[in-house]
């Protein structure tokens, strides 16, 4: 059996990865209206409920903000456009805060976090093994006093 290089087994396995993606996007297709409308109302909270999105909300006034959000769709506007009116109508509306002002911190502190979680991990590999305790050494003898 001929040798096959490493080049062509990379080669190989990074066709089947792009052919499986390329499938997978077929089968999933495009999304859809009520796809974009789910969406966006995952990111909508509700102003009834205490942290819940308009998506998940049983409330009836969340019902009605998501045939809002349909209609919207269908009518042909952009997300921000949707997502602009509801904000004007109530403030803090979004789930996902934007990335500016006094939100920033929100989006911020996760990586701060993670990026000083690293450096830790990254130090504490870098750093030599500490060696193994010695036996412990037998305790000095006392001194005699040559004053005696």
């Amino acid at each position: 059996m001929p040798k096959v290089s490493a080049a062509r087994r990379l080669t190989g396995a990074l066709t089947l990865v792009l052919a499986g993606v390329a499938v997978w996007g077929l089968i999933i297709g495009e999304p859809g209206e009520a796809d974009r409308a789910a969406a966006l109302g995952a990111r909508i909270r509700c102003p009834v409920c205490q942290g819940e999105s308009i998506a998940d909300s049983p409330a009836g006034y969340a019902r009605d903000m998501m045939v809002f959000v349909e209609e919207r769709i269908a009518a042909g506007w952009s997300d921000e456009q949707i997502l602009d009116h509801l904000e004007r109508r109530f403030a803090g509306i979004r789930l996902d805060p934007p990335w500016a002002g006094r939100t920033l911190l929100l989006w911020l502190a996760p990586l701060a976090a993670a990026g000083a979680g690293a450096a830790l991990i990254v130090r504490r590999l870098r750093r030599p093994p500490e060696a193994s305790p010695a036996t412990p050494a037998s305790p000095a003898p006392p001194r005699e006093n040559s004053d005696d």
